[in-house]
Protein backbone atom coordinates (compact mmCIF):
# COMPACT_ATOMS: atom_id res chain seq x y z
CA UNK A 1 0.00 0.00 0.00
CA UNK A 2 1.23 3.63 -1.35
CA UNK A 3 0.81 5.95 1.47
CA UNK A 4 0.72 9.81 0.69
CA UNK A 5 3.97 12.32 2.09
CA UNK A 6 3.34 14.92 4.53
CA UNK A 7 4.86 18.16 4.10
CA UNK A 8 6.79 18.70 7.40
CA UNK A 9 9.51 21.41 6.98
CA UNK A 10 11.75 23.35 4.53
CA UNK A 11 15.57 24.89 5.08
CA UNK A 12 17.67 26.49 2.31
CA UNK A 13 21.23 26.27 3.89
CA UNK A 14 23.15 29.66 3.90
CA UNK A 15 26.23 29.22 1.23
CA UNK A 16 27.73 32.00 4.48
CA UNK A 17 27.28 28.93 7.24
CA UNK A 18 30.48 27.83 8.65
CA UNK A 19 29.88 24.39 8.10
CA UNK A 20 30.75 24.58 4.22
CA UNK A 21 34.54 26.14 5.16
CA UNK A 22 35.30 22.67 6.19
CA UNK A 23 33.11 20.47 4.23
CA UNK A 24 34.75 21.26 1.70
CA UNK A 25 35.89 24.16 0.56
CA UNK A 26 35.87 23.45 -3.03
CA UNK A 27 33.08 21.38 -3.34
CA UNK A 28 30.93 22.45 -0.42
CA UNK A 29 27.80 19.93 0.72
CA UNK A 30 25.86 20.06 4.02
CA UNK A 31 27.48 17.14 6.55
CA UNK A 32 25.05 13.87 6.99
CA UNK A 33 24.74 13.93 10.40
CA UNK A 34 22.99 17.44 10.25
CA UNK A 35 20.97 16.47 7.56
CA UNK A 36 19.51 13.49 9.83
CA UNK A 37 19.63 15.55 12.91
CA UNK A 38 17.62 18.38 11.43
CA UNK A 39 15.09 15.77 9.72
CA UNK A 40 14.51 13.86 13.28
CA UNK A 41 14.42 17.32 14.76
CA UNK A 42 11.42 18.43 12.94
CA UNK A 43 9.83 15.07 12.68
CA UNK A 44 9.56 15.09 16.37
CA UNK A 45 8.48 18.88 16.52
CA UNK A 46 5.91 17.97 13.90
CA UNK A 47 4.38 15.10 15.67
CA UNK A 48 4.93 16.24 19.23
CA UNK A 49 7.64 13.57 20.53
CA UNK A 50 11.01 14.05 21.98
CA UNK A 51 14.02 13.29 19.83
CA UNK A 52 14.69 10.96 22.67
CA UNK A 53 11.91 8.95 21.33
CA UNK A 54 13.53 8.62 18.33
CA UNK A 55 14.97 5.56 16.65
CA UNK A 56 16.85 5.66 13.62
CA UNK A 57 16.68 2.20 11.56
CA UNK A 58 17.85 3.10 8.16
CA UNK A 59 19.24 6.37 7.05
CA UNK A 60 20.28 6.43 2.88
CA UNK A 61 22.49 9.21 1.76
CA UNK A 62 21.34 9.38 -1.84
CA UNK A 63 22.80 12.58 -2.93
CA UNK A 64 24.71 16.14 -1.98
CA UNK A 65 22.87 18.61 -0.23
CA UNK A 66 24.39 21.87 -1.75
CA UNK A 67 24.06 25.13 -0.18
CA UNK A 68 21.46 27.69 -0.96
CA UNK A 69 19.30 25.01 -2.61
CA UNK A 70 16.39 24.79 -0.82
CA UNK A 71 15.36 21.42 0.73
CA UNK A 72 12.04 19.82 2.08
CA UNK A 73 11.41 17.73 4.36
CA UNK A 74 8.56 14.50 3.76
CA UNK A 75 7.03 12.10 6.28
CA UNK A 76 5.11 8.91 5.10
CA UNK A 77 3.33 6.15 6.79
CA UNK A 78 5.61 2.90 6.30
CA UNK A 79 5.38 -0.67 7.28
CA UNK A 80 5.15 -2.13 10.82
CA UNK A 81 4.28 1.17 12.26
CA UNK A 82 7.17 2.89 10.97
CA UNK A 83 7.47 6.43 9.53
CA UNK A 84 9.91 7.27 6.28
CA UNK A 85 11.52 10.61 6.00
CA UNK A 86 12.79 12.16 2.66
CA UNK A 87 14.73 14.97 2.37
CA UNK A 88 14.28 16.65 -1.05
CA UNK A 89 16.35 18.93 -2.24
CA UNK A 90 14.50 21.49 -4.47
CA UNK A 91 17.18 23.24 -7.05
CA UNK A 92 15.63 26.50 -8.62
CA UNK A 93 16.90 25.84 -11.91
CA UNK A 94 15.91 22.02 -12.11
CA UNK A 95 13.81 18.46 -10.93
CA UNK A 96 13.70 17.51 -7.38
CA UNK A 97 15.78 14.90 -6.05
CA UNK A 98 16.60 12.57 -2.81
CA UNK A 99 18.94 14.15 -0.49
CA UNK A 100 18.11 11.60 2.25
CA UNK A 101 15.60 8.92 3.08
CA UNK A 102 15.45 7.27 6.36
CA UNK A 103 13.45 5.01 8.25
CA UNK A 104 11.89 5.47 11.76
CA UNK A 105 11.00 3.04 14.38
CA UNK A 106 7.83 4.53 16.12
CA UNK A 107 8.28 5.77 19.61
CA UNK A 108 8.08 2.92 22.30
CA UNK A 109 9.13 0.38 19.56
CA UNK A 110 13.17 1.06 19.20
CA UNK A 111 15.14 -1.27 16.68
CA UNK A 112 16.60 -3.44 19.32
CA UNK A 113 15.61 -6.31 20.68
CA UNK A 114 17.05 -7.41 24.20
CA UNK A 115 17.64 -11.24 25.14
CA UNK A 116 15.97 -12.63 27.93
Amino acid sequence: MNHPSQFLAEWTPSSQSHVFAGHFPENPLLPGSMLLDWAVSAWANANQHSVADCSVRQARFLAPARPDVPLQLEQQTARRNRTRLQILAMPSDGEAYVVLDALLDSPGHGGVEESP
